[in-house]
């Protein structure tokens, strides 16, 4: 049956896509702030060459963690990947360094606060092994951006391993000395000295817990899987231990939950869902390969931690508002712990697959409505804020180190893994990466052995997929150009056009969703290789319209609303960027209002000047329209990088909307529509709105349009407001005055008296609803939008 999305549920759906974008904002609210922390050789990864740091045995003496003190004793034990192999680069930041041994041996080292360069007591051969023994103290460092690192803060004292402030972004060199890359994997055992009731919990399994001495204990645990530094971790505190265990693919696996004792009972609640999470990652990815599952709150930031993920107590609360977050961290244990990017230019790999992955567990856990929407909301996310957060439209490949925590790598990482399913089909898109990420686990992955081992694995050439989302920025968009009908029989030709994308896009499987009148719908695919590509189809019904990218299948540039209008009122297509309202309803009308985020690139009339917009335009589709009177407002903004820069110089005054019905006719001048207007942004108000095609134009063409226009006897700002306005007089009032405001319809909202020598007005608007007043002074108007939702 056709599809309802009405406003109570739209306004949900927004809801859990805002909560999706919190992992990455946990992450990369300061991922620009690169100037701070010390900068290493982004070559970081060539100690790994020399010498495979294969196990760290960690001592550290925490009796004085309260006050940001720590004892350290590292042993490092190493294999020798080189013949002739003496000199041994380690990183260890602003910590103080006590003495350096080999074999009980003393040796000679310098110290930068930022790389230990000491000379082993003789050459090694390839493949010999050795280890050195580190002694140090002293108070371990965040990182410049106040996320990575080491921290301090309500009774908890933990790392996170990321530093955003800092090259390279890893950052295990914050509280000990280390080769602190992404390929370089290590086995792990720790003795951890506290104080109770502090209890320290890090990676892998507690072997022991003793009492030294009164409350002063000494814990042992130990790592056996391999992990690069950054996943390296602990967390102390007075923590209520809350264990479990999971029937995984492997067998049972424990389940270990720390949280103070008063959110014992919230975490439980809040990680309700953490089985079918884990459940839902093995179905799609294969098992589950390290020894615990295992959560400790902290006060900062969600980190992924191997098996034991640092999670903010203020997700704790109960409720499931941080889900997303707990199933983003886990499936790391696939995308980022098991399989590790080469580089952070490769991130995505990382972060975007297990952003996808913390949209696909909804689909397991919620079922396959919810996971839709929520891709969507992401996709709808990017298009409208990836460039503006990343300064540019970007490849998820390749970025800068000021980027590699950003939008494009998490947001769209996470639409690239969705449209990656489109592409190979469900079957052949888990079973490929499953045999994937068996083949590389514990290992490392850039993006270009991803794509051939990947193609090799399926059988598919994923060049064309790589070479469009990966490795180039922009998207596709797509539409219905024509569309004929003999009974069951359709013809069909979908329009590809690009949004900042520098080639069209091979291969791309559209989703075209056909409808009958009486609401029923079925889907087809077309691959898109070309501008335009046509096809047929027999369907078990007569349909009456069609739209592509409609279900979700692939996720393009561009998105929809739709409403069940069985009401008069005024309908918030948020998606589809245009505000309905509807009067007269005699009965149920079903409306899709569909944004594209590219120009039409349409034909006009002979003899016209039109100027068609390059960015975007709009389809209206539905069924018994005529069941309501529609009108359509669409905001129009040529300021900073919106889509209407390249219609708006200076003034609105020649932007007006054309109309076609499909793409098959010349777009004309729409004769239904009214503009507000000021400077270089407003309004227009269709005032007839019927199915068929939108988009803003400039013209030089004197047309009769009703139309609003700014007067100069004051000024309001700001326009569009939110909350108040200020009303600016050119000159001091020489006489008392008074302003009224008006609603569209000309009923008065406000009228406020002003006195004589007055300059400023500021009026609040917490009271007015509507969105557009008059504001009337001595005969002299002045539109003013109001954007309070």
């Amino acid at each position: 049956m056709f599809k309802y999305l009405l406003t109570l549920i739209l306004s949900c759906t927004l809801l859990l896509a805002q909560a999706q974008f919190n992992c990455q904002q946990t992450k990369a609210h300061a991922h620009k702030s690169t100037a701070a922390g010390p900068v290493l050789s982004v070559q970081n990864n060539a100690k790994s060459d020399t010498f495979n740091l294969n196990h760290y045995n960690l001592y550290f003496d925490f009796s004085d963690i309260q006050n940001r003190n720590l004892a350290g004793k590292a042993r490092l034990h190493f294999v020798a990947k080189v013949n002739g192999a003496q000199q041994l680069n380690l990183d260890l930041l602003k910590l103080q360094i006590d003495s350096i041994t080999q074999n009980g041996q003393s040796l000679s080292y310098s110290y930068n606060d930022t790389i230990i360069r000491l000379n082993l007591t003789n050459s090694l051969s390839i493949n010999d092994t050795s280890s050195v023994v580190v002694y140090y103290h002293g108070s371990p460092q965040g990182d410049g951006t106040n996320w990575g690192g080491w921290h301090s803060k309500s009774g908890y004292y933990f790392n996170l391993g990321v530093g955003f402030g800092a090259n390279p972004h890893t950052y295990g060199r914050a509280w000990f000395p280390c080769f602190d890359n992404f390929v370089q994997k290590s086995t792990y055992q720790f003795r951890f000295k506290t104080v109770l009731p502090l209890r320290p919990y890090a990676n892998g399994l507690r072997q022991s817990e003793t009492t030294i001495n009164g409350d002063t204990i000494s814990t042992q645990w130990k790592m056996d899987e391999p992990i690069p530094t950054y996943l390296a971790s602990v967390a102390v505190s007075n923590y209520a231990e809350i264990n479990d265990t999971v029937a995984a693919l492997n067998g049972v696996l424990p389940i270990q939950l720390m949280a103070k004792k008063s959110d014992s009972v919230k975490i439980l609640n809040s990680f309700v869902n953490l089985k079918p999470t884990l459940h839902a990652l093995e179905k799609a990815f294969g098992p589950y390969h390290w020894s615990k599952v295992g959560y400790a709150t902290t006060t900062t930031g969600a980190m992924e931690h191997a098996t034991s993920i640092h999670f903010p107590v203020n997700l704790v609360n109960g409720t499931l508002s941080g889900e997303d977050i707990l199933a983003h961290e886990l499936a790391h244990h696939w995308w980022g712990n098991l399989i590790t990017c080469e580089t952070d230019a490769d991130m995505w790999i990382n972060e975007g697959m297990a952003e996808f992955s913390s949209h696909l567990y909804e689909e397991s856990v919620y079922g396959r409505e919810r996971y839709l929407n929520t891709v969507q909301n992401n996709a709808y996310f990017v298009l409208e804020n990836a460039h503006t957060r990343d300064n540019g439209y970007k490849a998820i490949q390749g970025l800068t180190h000021a980027y590699v925590y950003g939008a494009h790598v998490y947001q769209k990482g996470a639409m690239v893994g969705h449209n990656l399913r489109a592409y190979l089909g469900d079957s052949l898109f888990f079973s490929s990466l499953n045999t994937l990420i068996q083949n590389n686990k514990y290992g490392n992955l850039n993006s270009n052995q991803f794509r051939d081992q990947l193609a090799q694995i399926s059988g598919k050439n994923l060049t064309p997929f790589f070479d469009n989302w990966v490795f180039n920025p922009g998207f596709p968009q797509f539409a219905v150009d024509s569309f004929h009908v003999n009974g069951n029989n359709v013809a069909i030709t979908i329009g590809q056009r690009l949004h900042q994308a520098p080639s069209l896009h091979q291969g791309a499987p559209v989703g075209i969703t056909f409808f009958s009148a009486t609401g029923d719908t079925t889907s087809r695919t077309v691959l898109s290789t070309a501008p335009k590509t046509s096809q047929q189809f027999n369907l078990p019904f007569s349909p009456v319209f069609a739209l592509a990218a409609y279900n979700g299948v692939l996720l393009s540039a561009d998105a929809y609303d739709e409403f069940s209008i069985d009401h008069n009122g005024t309908y918030n297509a948020e998606f589809g960027k245009m505000r309905i309202t509807a009067s007269q309803v005699s009965d149920t009308a079903q409306l899709i209002v569909m944004h594209h985020y590219a120009g039409s690139k349409g034909k006009i009339a002979t003899g016209k000047d039109y100027r068609i917009s390059k960015n975007h335009y709009w389809t209206v589709q539905g069924l018994n329209l005529s069941n309501a009177q529609l009108g359509g407002r669409i905001n129009f903004n040529g300021n900073g990088q919106r889509l209407d820069k390249d219609l708006l110089q200076t003034s609105a005054d020649s932007l007006v909307v054309l109309y076609r019905v499909d793409a098959t006719q010349n777009w004309g001048l729409y004769p239904h529509q009214q503009k507000t207007a000021i400077g270089t942004s407003g309004f227009i108000q269709i005032t007839q709105l019927q199915a068929g095609e939108y988009t803003l134009a400039n013209t030089h063409e004197k047309v009769s349009l009703a139309e609003h226009r700014l007067n100069k006897a004051f000024s309001v700002y700001p326009n569009p407001a939110t909350d108040r306005i200020t009303i600016q007089f050119a000159e001091a009032t020489q006489k008392n005055r008074t302003i009224t405001l008006s609603d569209t319809s000309g009923k008065v909202l406000m009228v406020k008296k002003v006195k004589r020598n007055s300059k400023n007005i500021e009026l609040r608007l917490k009271n007015i609803k509507t969105s557009a007043v008059t504001v009337t002074i001595d005969g002299h108007s002045q539109p003013v939008i109001i954007t309070k939702d």
